[in-house]
């Protein structure tokens, strides 16, 4: 059994690495300029593809479709005093 046949685990300390890394290379785009510090975090948010305005909550178990639901807050109504 060679080693590519072996089982793959998880590791932490490379994983720290490879976040380090990217720091620094994110640090650097600043400092160079080729990103603006809001698109960076738009960038590194692991939610950005998000839909508020459309998600699936469940599927109906009769018709096989999704039942959306919007999290987009509602404009324009009242406003409480």
């Amino acid at each position: 059994m060679t080693d590519d046949n072996k089982p793959r685990y998880f590791n932490f300390a490379e994983r720290q690495r490879q976040k380090a890394r990217a720091r620094q290379r994110d640090e650097e785009r600043l400092e160079r300029g080729e990103i603006s510090p809001q698109e960076l975090q738009e960038e590194n948010m692991p939610f950005r593809k998000l839909r508020r305005d459309r998600v699936a909550i469940y599927r109906n178990k009769k018709t096989g479709e999704f039942v959306w639901m919007s999290f987009e807050r509602k404009r324009g109504g009242r406003r409480r005093p």
